[in-house]
């Protein structure tokens, strides 16, 4: 791709990324799931990776991704990918996101988000998501 396209498809995708889209499962206190949704441009050469900073408190269950044709007055255009965490033991950690140029390996965005389990292993959100 030439510069100016990367370029072109860099704004676009920044001008719609800025923020997590959804937390889709209810982050209440009888949640054994929590699922966080990215949005990313089809066909931008990114990807989105996770880190967990304590695997001990809660662990990665399931990813999956939805076009936005599958999402009803959807255009293609975007992707979104789901991640599903659960609890394991009772504590805090925070999660963070990493949107990742498959080009050069270099991080775009990044957001960390903070969750706590309970000692039911019902996990919930506690920090709103900071985007780097």
């Amino acid at each position: 791709m030439n510069k100016k396209v990367m370029i072109g498809i860099g704004i676009i995708f920044a001008a719609v990324l800025f923020v997590i889209i959804a937390i889709i499962i209810p982050n209440n206190d009888n949640s054994k799931q929590i699922e966080f949704t990215y949005q990313s441009q089809i066909g931008v050469p990114y990807h989105w990776e996770y880190e967990i900073e304590d695997k001990n408190v809660a662990e990665f269950v399931k990813k999956y991704e939805l076009d936005d044709k599958q999402i009803e007055g959807g255009t293609g255009d975007s992707l979104y990918t789901n991640y599903v965490f659960k609890g394991l033991k009772e504590g805090k950690t925070i999660i963070t996101f990493k949107y990742i140029n498959d080009d050069d390996g270099l991080i775009d965005k990044e957001n960390k988000v903070s969750i706590k389990v309970d000692k039911n292993k019902n996990i919930s959100l506690i920090g709103v998501p900071e985007e780097k």
